[in-house]
C-alpha cells in the first residue's frame, strides 16, 4: 500500500493501492486518473472510502504513451477525509495508471504538478498536462477564457464549496469520464461545455469574493500542447469611476 497522504502524482500497477488517510480538508475534491500503460487497453481501478460504501469501479480509457484523457472521480471531503485507489492484481500485464488528488489544497506542496499563479492581465498562458493554476479574485468581475482546438479538452476548477468541469470541443457523451463517489458532490458540481457557436472557446465570468480559485488541466499530454488559459480583470479604472 502506497502512502498518498499528500495526494501527489503517483503510479498504480496491478495489485497496488494508493491511500490518502485523514489529510483531506476541502469540501470539493477530484481524483485525476490517467492510463499510463505502454499498451492500448482500458484499465479498471476501484475507489474506496473509510465507510461501508461499496467500492466504485472507474474505467480509465486506454492509450499509449500516457497520452489519453483523464477519468475524474469527484468526492466531498466533509464526508470522506480518507480515500484509496486500487488496481486489482488480475489487471492485464503492463497495466499502469497515474493518479493525483486535486482541490483548493491538493496536491500538498505541488505534488508533482506545475503550480503557478494565474495573472489577471488578459495574457494567454499555456495550459498543459500537469498545470495547476491558482488565483484570488477581488470583489469585482473577471473574464476567464479557455481555448483548445482538440476534441474534449477538460479542466476542473475548484472554488469554495463548488467545482466546475469545463469541456472545450465537447463530444456526444462529454461527461462519460466523470464519476461521483458520493451523492452530495453531485449537488456541488457543474459541467460547462463550450457552445456550438464557439466550440473551441469557453468564456467564464467570475465575480471574486477574496476566496481562492484553483483550475487543473485534465486533458491528455499530446492534446493540450496548444491549449491556453487567460484571466482578465474587468474592473473599471479608478480615474473613470470618479470622473464627472
Amino acid at each position: 500500500m502506497g502512502n498518498w497522504d499528500n495526494g501527489q502524482v503517483a503510479s498504480l500497477t496491478p495489485g497496488a493501492t494508493l491511500s490518502c488517510v485523514g489529510t483531506i480538508q476541502n469540501e470539493c475534491n477530484a481524483i485525476f486518473l490517467y492510463n499510463s500503460a505502454g499498451v492500448d487497453h482500458d484499465t479498471t481501478v476501484y475507489v474506496t472510502g473509510p465507510n461501508q460504501q461499496q467500492p466504485l469501479p472507474v474505467v480509465v480509457p486506454g492509450t499509449t504513451g500516457n497520452n489519453g484523457l483523464a477519468s475524474l472521480v469527484l468526492f466531498d471531503g466533509t464526508l470522506t477525509n480518507s480515500i484509496s485507489v486500487a488496481m486489482p492484481s488480475t489487471a492485464p500485464k503492463g497495466s499502469s495508471v497515474q493518479a493525483w488528488i486535486g482541490s483548493l489544497g491538493f496536491p500538498i506542496g505541488g505534488g508533482g504538478l506545475d503550480n503557478q499563479q494565474l495573472q489577471a492581465n488578459g495574457q494567454k498562458y499555456n495550459f498543459s498536462k500537469y498545470d495547476r493554476y491558482y488565483f484570488v479574485p477581488q470583489s469585482h468581475w473577471y473574464s476567464m477564457v479557455i481555448q483548445s482546438n482538440i476534441n474534449q479538452f477538460y479542466s476542473v476548477m475548484f472554488m469554495g464549496a463548488s467545482l466546475t468541469v469545463f469541456c472545450v470541443n465537447p463530444g456526444p457523451n462529454a461527461q462519460a469520464n466523470v464519476y461521483f463517489f458520493d451523492d452530495k458532490i453531485k449537488q456541488l458540481y457543474k459541467f460547462v461545455a463550450a457552445p456550438p457557436t464557439s466550440p473551441q472557446t469557453i468564456t467564464q465570468s467570475i465575480f471574486g469574493n477574496g476566496g481562492q480559485y484553483v483550475i487543473i488541466n485534465a486533458g491528455s499530454g499530446q492534446d493540450t500542447q496548444t491549449a491556453t488559459i487567460s484571466l482578465q480583470s474587468l474592473q473599471m479604472p479608478a480615474q473613470l469611476k470618479t470622473a464627472v
